[in-house]
C-alpha cells in the first residue's frame, strides 16, 4: 500500500541535491503547490539555507536506525508554514514527513509536560508489582492525554494479546481482562513496532492520498513508506476500528529485553489531533514502563533461579556420588520432581525404566519416545499441550498434558517430565474463530464486528515452561553427561 494519511505531507527526496522526486497528492493543501509541480524542484526552493545545512549536518552524523526530527519553515510565495518534520534514510532516497507545527497550549508547555512526566515516573517507580504498574500507567496516561480509552496490552508466546491495564470514559465497553487473537496485530505490524515509536491514526475515516508519481523514479518501484508516521491505514484495520466505534487511535510499543512485550493502545470516539508533544509523552513513559517491567522481570527471575539452583546442586551431587544414573536421579525422587516442576518423571535407557511420581502407562511413554526420535527433536524439547502435538496421548491428558523431554544420548537415554492438565477459562473480546471473515471469492476479508465477551474453556494444556526451567533442564543434562563420561572412563 503506497498511500498516506492526509494530516501531513510526504516528500521523497534524491539524496545529494535534495531534489523532490515524489510528493503526496495533498501537497497543495499544505504547501501551496500541486504535487505535479513539486516534482523535480529542490528543497532549497522552499527552505532557507540555514535549515538545509542543519539537515545535511544531521544526515552525515545520524546512524539512520531512527528518523531525524527537526523543524522546517516552508515558504512558497505569500505562504509561510512551520512544520514538524521527520527524515527517514533509505538506501536510494530520503523520506521527508511534514506535519504542521501547532503552538502548544499552556498545559502542553515543556515545563508542564516535564513536571507531569516526573510525577508519573515517580509513581511508576513506587508501584509494587507488575499489575500495579500496568494499571497505574493506563490511568495516568489517560489523565495526561485525554484519550477516551487507554489500555496496556500484553502479548503471549503465540502473539495473542490481553488487556492487563485499562482506563476509560463512562459508557465505553470495558476490555480489561479480555484476550484478543494474534491476527488483531499481525506479524508485519508487530515488526514495525521494533523501529517506530508510535502508530497514529488521527481520523480513522479520513481519505488516504496517493504519491505522485505512483512509482519511485529512483528505483522504478513503489516507495517503501513502512516506517513513516503518515503511512495510511489498511482498509481491514479501518473497518476493525469502526466496528469498535473508534474515531482516532494511537499505539506505542512496550519493549522488554529488546523484544516487543506489548502496546500502549489508545482510543478516542471522535477524530482528534495528536500533536508532537503528546506523542513525546507517550514515547518517554513507554520507555519508563519498559524499564520498570524489565527490572521486575529480572528480580523475579533471579529469585526463581536462586531457588532452583539450590535444588539443582543437591540433585547434581546426588547424581555424581551414586554408582549409576538411575540411582542418582531417583534416590530422592522429590528432588527431581521439584527441580523440573513436574508431577511425574521417567528415565528410559536400553537397560532401565525408572519412574517417579505420576506418569502415563508404559505403552504411552514408549509412543512418546518413538515420536521424539522420529522427528529429531532438540536436546531439550518441551510443550504445554502434548495431546495437541501427539494425538495418541490424549487419553493421558490428566497426567501428561505438559511434557519436558531431555535427550541424554540419541536413541539411548531420555529423561521425561510430565505436567497434568490445567483447565482454564479464557475470556475473549469476540469469538477468536471469527477474527477474520472471508468473502465468497476467498480473497477479500473483513474483521469481526463483535467484541462482546466470548468464553472459551481451554483443555489439554498444562502450566507453561519458564525460560529458567528450560535452562535448569540443560544444566541437568550436562551433569548426567558428565556422569556418563566418568563411567565410561573407568
Amino acid at each position: 500500500m503506497n498511500l498516506v494519511q492526509p494530516q501531513g505531507v510526504l516528500l521523497v527526496l534524491q539524496k545529494e541535491e535534495l531534489r523532490i522526486v515524489q510528493a503526496s497528492e495533498n501537497s497543495s493543501n499544505w504547501l501551496g503547490i500541486a504535487a505535479s509541480e513539486l516534482v523535480n524542484s529542490k528543497l532549497s526552493d522552499f527552505i532557507k539555507e540555514a535549515q538545509l545545512q542543519k539537515l545535511r549536518s544531521k544526515l552525515k552524523s545520524q546512524d539512520f536506525q531512527h528518523p531525524i526530527p527537526l523543524r522546517l519553515l516552508w515558504k512558497k510565495g505569500e505562504l509561510e508554514k512551520d512544520f514538524s518534520a521527520n527524515v527517514h534514510h533509505k538506501d536510494n532516497y530520503l523520506l521527508l514527513e511534514l506535519e504542521e507545527h501547532t503552538v502548544p497550549k499552556e498545559s502542553e508547555s515543556f515545563i508542564n509536560i516535564y513536571q507531569e512526566i516526573t510525577y508519573v515516573v515517580a509513581e511508576l517507580k513506587e508501584a509494587v508489582g507488575k499489575r500495579k504498574i500496568e494499571q497505574l500507567a493506563a490511568s495516568e496516561l489517560k489523565r495526561l492525554s485525554g484519550f477516551d480509552r487507554v489500555m496496556i496490552y500484553q502479548f503471549d508466546e503465540r502473539w495473542n494479546g490481553s488487556v492487563v491495564g485499562e482506563a476509560l470514559e463512562e459508557g465505553m465497553d470495558p476490555y480489561l481482562g479480555l484476550h484478543f487473537p494474534a491476527s488483531d496485530v499481525p506479524k508485519q505490524a508487530r515488526e514495525l513496532y521494533a523501529t517506530t515509536p508510535y502508530r497514529l491514526i488521527p481520523d480513522v475515516n479520513a481519505e488516504a492520498v496517493k504519491l505522485f508519481p505512483v512509482v519511485n523514479p529512483l528505483t522504478n518501484r513503489l516507495t517503501d513508506i513502512a516506517s513513516c508516521v503518515l503511512r495510511a491505514v489498511p482498509l481491514v484495520h479501518t473497518e476493525y476500528l469502526n466496528n469498535m466505534k473508534v474515531g482516532a487511535s494511537m499505539s506505542t510499543p512496550i519493549l522488554v529485553g529488546g523484544k516487543l512485550w506489548g502496546l500502549i493502545s489508545c482510543h478516542h470516539r471522535q477524530a482528534r489531533e495528536i500533536n508532537y508533544e503528546l506523542r513525546s509523552v507517550f514515547e518517554i513513559i513507554s520507555g519508563i514502563i519498559s524499564s520498570q517491567l524489565s527490572a521486575r522481570k529480572k528480580e523475579e527471575s533471579l529469585h526463581y533461579k536462586s531457588a532452583l539452583h539450590q535444588v539443582e546442586l543437591k540433585l547434581t551431587e546426588q547424581v555424581l556420588v551414586h554408582s549409576t544414573i538411575e540411582e542418582g536421579l531417583f534416590a530422592r525422587p522429590a528432588l527431581l520432581l521439584e527441580l523440573l516442576g513436574v508431577e511425574g518423571a521417567v528415565l528410559i535407557t536400553r537397560t532401565a525404566y525408572e519412574t517417579a511420581g505420576t506418569v502415563p502407562e508404559k505403552s504411552v511413554v514408549q509412543t512418546i519416545v518413538r515420536w521424539l526420535g522420529r522427528y529429531g527433536r532438540e536436546k531439550i524439547f518441551y510443550t504445554d499441550s502434548l495431546p495437541r502435538d501427539l494425538a495418541e496421548t490424549a487419553s493421558s491428558k490428566n497426567i501428561a498434558s505438559g511434557l519436558i523431554a531431555i535427550q541424554i544420548v540419541a536413541g539411548k537415554y531420555y529423561l521425561l517430565g510430565f505436567r497434568p492438565e490445567v483447565v482454564r477459562s479464557v475470556n475473549w473480546g469476540g469469538n477468536p474463530n471469527e477474527a477474520i471473515n472471508y468473502e465468497d471469492d476467498g480473497q477479500k476479508y473483513h474483521p469481526r464486528n463483535s467484541f462482546r465477551l466470548w468464553k472459551e474453556e481451554v483443555r489439554e494444556t498444562s502450566e507453561g515452561w519458564s525460560p529458567e526451567m528450560i535452562e535448569t533442564a540443560r544444566h541437568l543434562r550436562t551433569a548426567i553427561l558428565e556422569k556418563i563420561l566418568r563411567q565410561s572412563g573407568n
